[in-house]
């Protein structure tokens, strides 16, 4: 029985891994000798944390297997059933058959539907040997942390430039080997069309709970289109449903109180006054005017291009292993030797995205109120300069100028993609920030006036004036500070200038 998962049936999960090992090898007859087929041998099975995500390692004899695998991970996906086993599946195989070669885990058979004999949903998938990142970063050498920000960069613009022409998930994929117990992506998709959905996105805004119990949010076409469907989370649980009322008042943290009818009355309102910012924040809206008219076209048509990238929404560092490679003389570790990084787990959570936010730096670069973080946040800011830096290096421009772009003055539109998909129970927090918007808004576009009243002017509106109808359009905000950048003066600025003026 498994501490972790006690639902499921270990027996049941030990026969389906067999089966799938032994289909990686099918058996060919040579002569007059009859065919012979592998029968795989569990040697061990066990609870592990592995890519900071908790499963079931299976290990098979060796002499069972000669050409393994030797060893599968069992992941038990969380979240809207047979959906997110496919959201996994969909994007590890869309990422790991691209062009650029990307690795991850390889997928060996999944079950995607409930209920079955194994008793949850699994996905069977190798274990990549390495060292997880987050134990491992204490012992680097400041060189060795600049040759894993190298390789990341090189991740980074993979991602990026793996386009797509929805912004949607990617289900299930081509050429998975799903065994012997799989529901195929022509079933799931019968399933799904009487919901009217075709393709589908599953990032984790749109299943928060009790959205995942919703109807699915399908594909959307323009940065416009995203921002939207975030605002318009809240007003979808206000519809006739007092079950998904009362769930939506429940944040999901033990130590939080319910949120009141006013809590969730207000953040509904909030979210529906940022629908009056959408328009400016779809891409480019904040580019200064110290660029040439050439930079600030190539810029604008950047941030709002109609093909978009793949980002990973909960890039933290414990979901990367990395590995070190030998030296010429076998040696690990040293001045000469390299090293490899791959992003194993959290695929669920990826989706393609508008270019400016999939052009981000991960969590785990990011100062957050988090504590015991590995790296200080002094660090965190040395190391971002220096994975933008590796973007600009000549052997990275070509692939990485609309990277740069899409970084740089797309920050603003990160910032409010932060706010209209952040938790409804964050209502407040976003109308403080919205002080800091109209301060930043007010210092790059003091030629069109801030579309709507915040802080004191609106408390004093709210107070004695009437309320906007509740029914119109809505958009989300996320916590943190808002930075006022001196963007003309970063070296990109100086690039796009040099290259098109």
């Amino acid at each position: 029985m498994s501490a972790f998962f006690p639902h499921v049936n270990i027996t049941a999960l030990t026969k389906f891994a067999a089966a799938t090992a032994a289909a990686q090898h099918p058996g060919r007859a040579t002569g007059r000798r009859p065919q012979k087929t592998l029968t795989p041998v569990v040697a061990s099975i066990e609870d592990v944390k592995w890519a900071g995500e908790q499963m079931i390692q299976i290990t098979f004899e060796r002499a069972s297997l000669p050409l393994g695998p030797h060893t599968m991970m069992a992941y038990f996906p969380c979240g809207r059933k047979m959906l997110t086993t496919q959201a996994v599946i969909g994007m590890m195989t869309t990422v790991r058959g691209s062009s650029s070669k990307i690795e991850v885990p390889k997928i060996y058979g999944y079950r995607d539907l409930l209920p079955n004999d194994i008793g949850a949903e699994v996905v069977l998938m190798e274990k990549i040997p390495g060292e997880n990142l987050q134990d491992v970063w204490p012992t680097l050498t400041p060189d060795e942390e600049l040759k894993i920000c190298s390789k990341l960069a090189d991740l980074l613009l993979k991602l990026f430039n793996n386009r797509g022409s929805l912004i949607c998930t990617d289900l299930l994929g081509t050429g998975v080997n799903t065994c012997i117990s799989s529901v195929l992506l022509q079933e799931g998709q019968q399933r799904l069309r009487p919901l009217g959905v075709g393709p589908l996105l599953l990032s984790r805004p749109f299943n928060e709970r009790p959205l995942d119990i919703m109807d699915p949010q399908g594909a959307l076409s323009t940065n416009a289109d995203y921002l939207t469907a975030l605002c318009w989370r809240v007003k979808r649980l206000f519809g006739n449903n007092e079950d998904l009322r009362a769930q939506a008042r429940d944040t999901g943290f033990a130590d939080n109180p319910l949120l009141t009818a006013e809590d969730m009355e207000q953040a509904r309102e909030t979210f529906r006054r940022l629908t009056n910012l959408i328009e400016y924040h779809i891409g480019g809206f904040y580019i200064p005017e110290t660029l040439s008219r050439a930079a600030r076209e190539e810029a604008y048509l950047i941030l709002q291009r109609k093909n978009f990238g793949i980002c990973h929404g909960d890039m933290q560092m414990y979901r990367f292993l990395v590995r070190f490679l030998p030296d010429k003389n076998g040696k690990l570790r040293t001045p000469d030797s390299d090293v490899e990084l791959v992003l194993c787990t959290g695929w669920e959570h990826s989706f393609r995205a508008p270019l400016w936010s999939c052009a981000r730096m991960p969590l785990w670069l990011i100062s957050r109120p988090i504590m015991n973080e590995p790296i200080s946040s002094f660090r965190q800011g040395e190391l971002r300069s220096a994975i933008y830096n590796m973007m600009n290096e000549p052997g990275r421009i070509e692939s990485a100028r609309e990277w740069i772009v899409s970084h740089v003055y797309g920050r603003t539109e990160r910032w409010f993609e932060g706010c209209v998909s952040t938790h409804w129970m964050y209502g407040r927090n976003i109308e403080a920030n919205l002080v800091d918007l109209k301060t930043y808004w007010e210092f790059w576009r003091p030629d069109i006036p801030f579309p709507i009243e915040v802080g004191v002017e609106y408390t004093r509106q709210r107070t004695s004036g009437p309320r906007e109808a509740a029914d119109e359009p809505v958009t989300a905000p996320v916590t943190g500070e808002l930075v006022i950048p001196l963007l003309s003066a970063s070296p990109l600025g100086l690039l796009i200038g040099r290259s098109r003026s």
